[in-house]
């Protein structure tokens, strides 16, 4: 990487160069080209296949965070979706980036905040952002018992993104 581009602002355009590095709390958890079958009567990509990839970007971010922190793989369902902003719409052809934030730790759930990016022509264009929160489940005998998310009844208060520690 030339030194130019090391001294860009992460995913921002410098010199006519975009850079790659990015800030070590975000993880890019899904790369989608956006395909003609994904349009709504406007001619760009319909919601809900954005929400439907923001919901499973969330989800792999997770479970990215729950690898780094060490706790053990942990079944995760969608409880909730919230402060969901489309920002920009979204075309066919688009190469489209959801990236991943941790924003909290509870007892039994994660939540994680998800940006929609896309590259047009070297420029990253914020498309769409939104918060998910996961509860970790066991599913065993067909009921469905939420569990804590470190693996074990762990007594220590519920962590954010400032105060997970990461082996």
């Amino acid at each position: 990487m030339r030194s130019a581009e090391r001294d860009c602002a992460p995913q921002r355009k410098c010199g006519g160069l975009v850079s790659d590095t990015q800030p070590a709390d975000r993880y890019l958890a899904i790369k989608v080209v956006m395909m003609p079958r994904d349009t709504n009567p406007h001619g760009t990509i319909f919601g809900g296949v954005i929400l439907s990839y923001t919901d499973q970007a969330g989800a792999v971010g997770a479970h990215h965070e729950i690898r780094r922190a060490g706790w053990p793989h942990q079944t995760l369902v969608s409880v909730a979706m919230k402060s969901v902003e489309f920002h920009r719409p979204v075309f066919v052809g688009d190469t489209v980036s959801f990236w991943t934030r941790l924003v909290h730790v509870g007892r039994s759930s994660i939540t994680m905040h998800v940006d929609v990016e896309a590259d047009r022509y070297g420029e990253i264009t914020h498309l769409t952002e939104a918060e998910v929160t996961y509860v970790a489940v066991d599913l065993s005998d067909g009921q469905r018992r939420t569990v804590p998310i470190r693996g074990s009844a762990d007594p220590r208060p519920p962590a954010t993104a400032d105060t997970v520690t990461h082996p």
